[in-house]
């Protein structure tokens, strides 16, 4: 195994593991904007998702407020992205969160924090962040012309 893959596998993984349902609705949404050739954005892809998790709103069912994201929301959304990324990796050795980026018309790419990740899995040495993001989108267009997660 691999190092990136073993540091993603050793993260404790507070949400996605606890809503299957939510899970399954974004990876899908990722495939699909991947067959696709496009991108999506953080609001698009959570726009109408149910979370159900046991851990945050009591347990009580929630979908995020896409025009007012609390620090919460992010980092659920950043760790569904993470683990759906974690799955596209160990499957093709691509990030698929590189498809989700901010709907900022003046940033058009992933959020800080997408590089931050990479970064920190030691990814990113040596090589630049958009550089690497574009090469993972491209990956990430060709895999799911004929695959999914």
């Amino acid at each position: 195994m691999d190092p990136i893959e073993k540091q993603m596998n050793e993260t404790n993984w507070s949400y996605a593991e606890n809503d299957p349902d939510a899970l399954a609705e974004l990876k899908k949404r990722i495939e699909n904007i991947g067959r696709k050739e496009d991108l999506i954005s953080y609001s698009e892809l959570v726009k109408g998702i149910t979370f159900h998790l046991p851990n945050v709103n009591k347990g009580q069912p929630f979908q995020i407020e896409i025009h007012h994201w609390s620090i919460l929301d992010r980092a659920i959304l950043g760790e569904f992205l993470g683990y759906i990324s974690m799955l596209s990796y160990r499957k093709a050795r691509f990030m698929a969160s590189a498809l989700v980026i901010s709907g900022r018309s003046d940033y058009n790419r992933p959020s800080e924090h997408f590089f931050d990740w990479m970064k920190k899995l030691g990814i990113l040495a040596g090589l630049e962040a958009d550089d690497f993001w574009q090469e993972q989108v491209r990956k990430a267009h060709d895999w799911f012309q004929t695959n999914s997660l």
